[in-house]
């Protein structure tokens, strides 16, 4: 899905409004912030914080003081034509909950928030789906070898999970997923109260549910070195098996 799917249309502020314009603006909109733009082309964002910190608590009168005094020149910005995940991606390493949206010759055309990626239901949200082989080992266990995955920006995990067959099966020219792969995981992906990305992961396996957060305990007493995955993942498995399958 692309940004243009997404945002909504942008409220703009010339640069030699008021800041009490600006304040009513944003107050009728109930939004934090707004971009400030001239002939179509954004100078600078505005927030509620620059009119309070650099206006208010300046004793500056707002009816006077203008938006071009106190706005922000560092504007983070995407193109209409980006896709929602990487729009996502670009506010969550800048710390912003809205981009400005522009297009290819750089003038303003929407605004989009996290509020509009998540759609305004909780459920919905970016999710991977992990096509895989499953082989067994020298033990004759099973291992999932990945053999694809397919991220999808937008949706619940239904759609996601359909969309990303879709894909699978036109990518490898199967009518269908199942007989090249043994199944998928899905990984659905939010960010939390504090602003960090949190990814959890959703195993078909009962088995692999029951290994993984073994195997991460494991490593993480070990001090959590490189390039032994494998030999925590067969280790954290050969307890788990121990504990879970019948004795002979």
């Amino acid at each position: 899905m692309l940004v243009r799917e997404r945002m909504k249309e942008a409220v703009c502020l010339e640069p030699d409004q008021t800041l009490a314009a600006a304040a009513r603006l944003l107050k009728r909109d109930n939004i934090g912030c707004l971009p400030v733009c001239q002939d179509g082309k954004v100078l600078g964002m505005i927030t509620d914080r620059d009119i309070a910190m650099r206006g208010v608590a300046d004793d500056r009168d707002p009816n006077r003081m203008k938006v071009s005094e106190v706005m922000s020149l560092d504007v983070i910005r995407c193109s209409k034509d980006d896709s929602v995940e990487s729009a996502v991606l670009t506010m969550q390493a800048a710390h912003v909950q809205r981009l400005a949206v522009i297009d290819g010759d750089g003038r303003l055309v929407g605004i989009i928030s996290m509020s509009d990626v998540e759609g305004g239901a909780s459920e919905r949200r970016p999710y991977e789906v992990i096509f895989y082989k499953e082989i067994l080992d020298y033990a004759g266990l099973p291992h999932h070898t990945e053999l694809m995955r397919v991220s999808v920006a937008q949706g619940t995990k239904q759609e996601a999970v359909e969309a990303a067959i879709a894909q699978f099966e036109k990518t490898q020219h199967v009518p269908n997923w199942a007989t090249v792969a043994n199944g998928y995981d899905v990984v659905s992906i939010h960010v939390d109260a504090n602003g960090a990305q949190v990814e959890e992961l959703e195993c078909t396996s009962e088995r692999d549910a029951r290994i993984r957060p073994r195997a991460r305990t494991l490593w993480e007493q070990a001090g959590a070195p490189e390039g032994r995955d494998a030999q925590f993942w067969e280790q954290a498995a050969g307890e788990t098996d121990a504990e879970y399958l019948p004795a002979k």
